[in-house]
């Protein structure tokens, strides 16, 4: 298996230093939430409707996080995953990131600070996902047919393949559960937040 820091120096400077990136990123977005005013002013249904799509969209992250790593099973650069959530995405975890980032600019109340939340978050990653299809069209031949038929990051359902049975790699699966209930408790300190503010 590929050492994890030799793969991302393979495969560019955003992937390389994505976590100092994405540091900076939360910290300025930070800033913009809690120092530009919002420009839109919504009555108290719609702020709740909003809030409501931002926990289900939060909760589909994490689910879509949990299965991605079920379906690759810590196999990631030994072999190429076309089945389950790979079948329709070719980066189903970044799918489910981003589903998390909408659904905690929604959980603010903010429809501002969620476009710009998203267009951070795909200035990020749409790169890294570029240079990861790079990296693994140079590892695995049959990458080329994969990537003609598999979209690069908004599902295709219509594609789904499932397997009949596959190993789960519990630790793989836990890891990325716990990175993804991260998000959980924003939901309630969002709610008690907006309360007292």
């Amino acid at each position: 298996m590929i050492a994890a820091s030799s793969r991302l120096r393979d495969q560019g400077f955003v992937n390389q230093y994505r976590k100092l990136i994405l540091r900076i990123l939360a910290v300025v977005l930070a800033a913009y939430l809690f120092y530009v005013p919002s420009p839109w002013d919504f009555r108290a249904a719609s702020a709740m409707l909003l809030q409501a799509s931002g926990s289900l969209l939060l909760f589909a992250g994490i689910v879509g996080r949990v299965f991605a790593s079920l379906s690759i099973g810590g196999r990631k650069d030994q072999t190429l995953v076309r089945t389950e959530l790979y079948s329709v995405c070719r980066n189903p975890l970044y799918f489910s990131s981003f589903l998390m980032t909408v659904g905690f600019g929604l959980l603010m109340g903010r429809v501002d600070f969620t476009v710009v939340a998203a267009a951070a978050y795909l200035a990020v990653f749409y790169p890294m996902m570029l240079n990861e299809a790079r990296f693994l069209k140079a590892r695995f031949p049959e990458y080329g047919e994969y990537e003609d038929s598999v979209p690069l990051f908004i599902p295709n359902f219509s594609r789904w393949q499932a397997r009949e049975t596959f190993e789960i790699n519990f630790r793989l699966v836990f890891r990325t559960l716990l990175d993804a209930a991260i998000a959980l408790p924003v939901i309630p300190l969002v709610l008690i937040l907006k309360a007292y503010l």
